[in-house]
């Protein structure tokens, strides 16, 4: 039987592979995602062990919390362990706090499911590859996974603001895979260098609204941007955004323009590159640090059917609306991309 590797941490912190039933994706009449249903043997023998087996307080509240999702609504929704650990690491170990965490991203998701990734990793490779966005392999100085917005690398005729939210969960989904990432959060390095004003034009009321109302519900519970070479443009794009962004946002906002010495007092020099005054190597290295999270290919493309995939007793017609809004939206993406293609190619 084919298998599917989920990250599961070791005692050392570092991310292990532990098999899980493979999924057979695909689109049914009703536009719903299918899962393969494997025997209640198969699911005894490969059900990964808990994350705190010494722990009965942790272990009691993650059990609550599993409960609670499984039965929030008519979908099915992830429920393991280190998922889970998320929330709660989030909401300092409140079981209702990070329930109701989790049930407004899943009604956010339910409302916007455009805005949240709905195809395998491999669509996404040629994104990827525009080194727009990516994570660093070493963490700052709080022990924080870096994650990197080159924001010149941006092509708004070439991707979309929800194409662009897509590639920032799929790298969240990397580092928040990690017991570490979880209690230490994410520091975000934003480079506004080459940014270009026609970029603002991603800037409407709607992407903000629901780019923040989505950021805002991630379960990471320190992040902090640090704003680099900005510049006239950027001051221009702040000046429409920050009166939109959360207060937890605003806080978290730091501008160090072309001070190395002040981001180096935040974020410290072993985990930048001399690009950024640091000493991890001359340049980043885009391949491998892609490698990273194109290597986990089955474990993105084994997540595909939450949030999309109904309970078996469910009937289909109930959500008739929501799953033609999503077939809808993916044929309205593959006009935009054909006439995209269609410009690059006069």
């Amino acid at each position: 039987m084919p298998e599917i590797e989920v990250l599961q941490p070791s005692s050392a912190g570092t991310l292990q592979p532990v098999p899980v039933p493979a999924l057979v994706v695909g689109s049914s009449s009703t536009g719903n995602i299918s899962a393969r249903k494997p025997a209640p043997s198969e699911l005894d023998q490969q059900q990964p062990p808990p994350l705190f087996p010494d722990d009965e307080k942790k272990s009691s509240k993650i059990q609550e919390l599993r409960k609670l999702i499984e039965n929030c609504d008519d979908f099915v929704r992830r429920s393991d362990d280190l998922f889970l650990v998320r929330f709660l690491h989030c909401c300092d170990w409140n079981v209702d706090d990070a329930y109701q965490r989790m049930v407004k991203l899943f009604k956010l998701k339910h409302d916007n499911p455009d805005w949240f990734v709905d195809k395998p990793l491999q669509n996404y490779k040629e994104l990827l590859n525009r080194n727009i966005k990516f994570v660093l392999d070493k963490r700052d100085k709080k022990g924080r996974r870096i994650f990197v917005s080159k924001m010149g690398n941006m092509d708004i005729s070439a991707f979309s603001a929800t194409d662009l939210a897509h590639l920032d969960e799929l790298w969240c989904e990397f580092m928040l895979n990690d017991l570490e990432t979880q209690k230490n959060g994410i520091s975000c390095l934003i480079d506004m260098s080459g940014y270009s004003l026609k970029s603002l034009r991603y800037l409407t009321p709607t992407n903000i609204r629901i780019a923040t109302q989505k950021a805002d519900l991630m379960p990471v519970k320190h992040m902090e941007f640090h704003v680099v070479n900005s510049s006239t443009f950027m001051n221009a794009a702040v000046a429409i955004l920050y009166p939109m962004l959360s207060k937890q946002i605003k806080d978290s906002v730091h501008f160090h323009y072309s001070n190395w010495d002040s981001l180096h007092a935040q974020l410290g020099k072993d985990a930048l590159p001399a690009e950024y005054g640091g000493s991890n190597g001359e340049v980043f290295d885009y391949e491998m640090l892609n490698r990273q999270l194109l290597d986990l290919e089955h474990h993105y493309d084994s997540m595909l059917r939450f949030g999309y995939e109904l309970k078996p007793h469910v009937d289909p017609g109930k959500y008739a609306k929501f799953f033609h809004h999503v077939e809808k939206t993916k044929g309205n993406k593959r006009k935009y991309k054909n006439k995209r293609d269609e410009n690059v190619e006069m």
